[in-house]
C-alpha cells in the first residue's frame, strides 16, 4: 500500500536535475510499487550503529547494538541500522565535512527497518527492512509534504511540538542551493555539534525547497526523517 496518491503522481518535475539522471520514470514507477508500507515520509527512525547480524531460532533478524549509549528503548519503532565500521561517518558529519555525495555513499551502507530493540538494549529484532536511497529518491516524487514557514523571530520551524532550529545561514544556502546537504544548527550552549545540532538534506522543486533527509543529534542519539516537510524557496 502506497500513501495516499501516490502512484499517479509520479512528477518528474518536482526531482531536481541531478536526481532525475538517476532514475527514469519507468524505474521511478518500479519503485514506487516496491516500496514498504509499513513506514510514511516524516516518521522518526533512530540510528543504530551494529556489529553483526544474525537471525533467532524463527528466523527474525537480530542486529548486535554497537551505539548509542541509551537509557530505554526508543519509542519509535523505526530504526537506520548502520554498520560500526562506518562510525568515521559520524566524525566527519559532526566536524561539517560531509557533502551530499558522502551522505548518500553512507545510507547507501544503511538498513531502514521495523522492529524492537530488546529491553537489555543489546539487540533490535526486525520484522521488516528495506535498503534506504530507493526509498528515498521514491518519495522525492510523492504530492507535497507540509508546508512550513521559517520563523525568523526563533530561526526555526515547527514540524511538531519541538522548534526545528536552522540558523538564518543555513536557511539561506538551501533556498539558494539546487541540492545540498550540510549542518542546519549547533547549539549555541552546549556549543559542539556532537553534544546537540541538526543536519538537512534539501533539494528545489519549482518554487518548494524539500527537506529530503533531516538528523537531530541530541548527544549522540540521532533522529532521522525521510521526507518530512517542504518550505518556499522565496520568502513568503
Amino acid at each position: 500500500m502506497l500513501p495516499s496518491g501516490a502512484a499517479s503522481h509520479l512528477d518528474p518535475s518536482r526531482l531536481p536535475a541531478p536526481a532525475w539522471r538517476w532514475y527514469s520514470l519507468c524505474a521511478l514507477e518500479s519503485l514506487m510499487a516496491e516500496l514498504p508500507a509499513w513506514i510514511v515520509p516524516g516518521d522518526a527512525a533512530t540510528l543504530v550503529w551494529y556489529s553483526g547480524r544474525g537471525e533467532s531460532a524463527e528466523g527474525v533478524p537480530l542486529y548486535q547494538v554497537a551505539g548509542p549509549a541509551l537509557d530505554a528503548p526508543p519509542a519509535s519503532p523505526y530504526f537506520l541500522l548502520a554498520p560500526l565500521e562506518r562510525d568515521d561517518f559520524a566524525s566527519r558529519l559532526y566536524r561539517g565535512l560531509v557533502d551530499l555525495p558522502e551522505l548518500r555513499g553512507f545510507l547507501d551502507d544503511c538498513t531502514l527497518a521495523r522492529g524492537e530493540m530488546s529491553e537489555s538494549l543489546d539487540r533490535v529484532a526486525v520484522r521488516a527492512e528495506t535498503a534506504v536511497l530507493p526509498v528515498l529518491d521514491a518519495w522525492r516524487v510523492l504530492p507535497a509534504r507540509p508546508l512550513l514557514p521559517y520563523l525568523d523571530d526563533i530561526g526555526a520551524f515547527l514540524p511538531g511540538a519541538r522548534p526545528l532550529f536552522v540558523t538564518p545561514e543555513a536557511y539561506a544556502t538551501a533556498r539558494q542551493e539546487p541540492e545540498q546537504f550540510g549542518t542546519a544548527w549547533v547549539c549555541d550552549e552546549c556549543g559542539e555539534a556532537e553534544d546537540a545540532a541538526a543536519f538537512l538534506w534539501t533539494a528545489h522543486a519549482g518554487p518548494i525547497v524539500r527537506v529530503c533527509f533531516l538528523i537531530q543529534n541530541d548527544a549522540g542519539v540521532w533522529s532521522c526523517r525521510l521526507h518530512p516537510f517542504e518550505f518556499l524557496k522565496e520568502a513568503a
